[in-house]
């Protein structure tokens, strides 16, 4: 392993064990439909999912992920894989084939401070399964903050992944590669600090002991 790399150690992974095979299943998809390669290609965990997989928190059914390089990727319905939840309740985990990075709040740094996801389950030989940080994951969803954006937020939080401060930081060093009418970002970005203000007690480096 590149000692200059991170990782989401398997043991660390506080996904719902069932999603986590169901988006194993979905990588494995995808890498088998790729011709052979020299390298595998890198693809970017973003969403609902990566907050499970850092916190326990909410386990969705949409993938939210882009990659290394531009892909043909399977047609959308076989990319849908069927799980149990934590009630037992039978449900899909699904490709957002609508997601796009470009029109997220990103900073040009969120490949390269990606985490590598481990686990046997998300092994494959053409595709290397990547989360975006903490940090990036929160600045994301703040560009969004609709529907379980905020609480995913607070999530990160309540875990010592994020602070108010780090997060403002990398926002509004983010924002100043992008061009339009910030004030309403600014706004929630506000919103979202004065939130995590409630609940943020440690600074990350304490709580970022799934990475190394």
């Amino acid at each position: 392993m590149n000692r200059y790399d991170k990782y989401l150690e398997s043991k660390d992974n506080k996904g719902y064990l069932q999603l986590r095979q169901a988006v194993g299943e979905i990588v494995h998809r995808i890498g088998n439909v790729l011709p052979d390669i020299k390298e595998p290609i890198k693809m970017f965990l973003a969403g609902g999912v990566a907050v499970n997989f850092y916190t326990g928190y909410r386990s969705t059914t949409d993938i939210d992920a882009s990659f290394s390089h531009r892909i043909l990727l399977p047609k959308a319905e076989d990319l849908i894989v069927s799980f149990e939840d934590e009630a037992g309740k039978l449900k899909s985990v699904y490709f957002d084939m609508n997601y796009n990075v470009s029109f997220a709040l990103m900073h040009p740094d969120y490949v390269k401070d990606a985490f590598k996801v481990l686990g046997k389950e998300f092994s494959d030989s053409k595709i290397e399964l990547r989360i975006l940080s903490p940090v990036d994951l929160a600045v994301s969803k703040v560009s969004r903050f609709q529907g379980n954006d905020k609480e995913d937020i607070l999530a990160l939080a309540r875990n010592g992944l994020i602070t108010p401060e780090n997060v403002i930081t990398r926002a509004e060093d983010a924002l100043s590669y992008y061009v339009g009418n910030q004030s309403m970002l600014l706004s929630d970005l506000n919103e979202a600090v004065e939130a995590m203000r409630t609940v943020c007690l440690e600074p990350i480096n304490k709580g970022q002991g799934n990475a190394r």
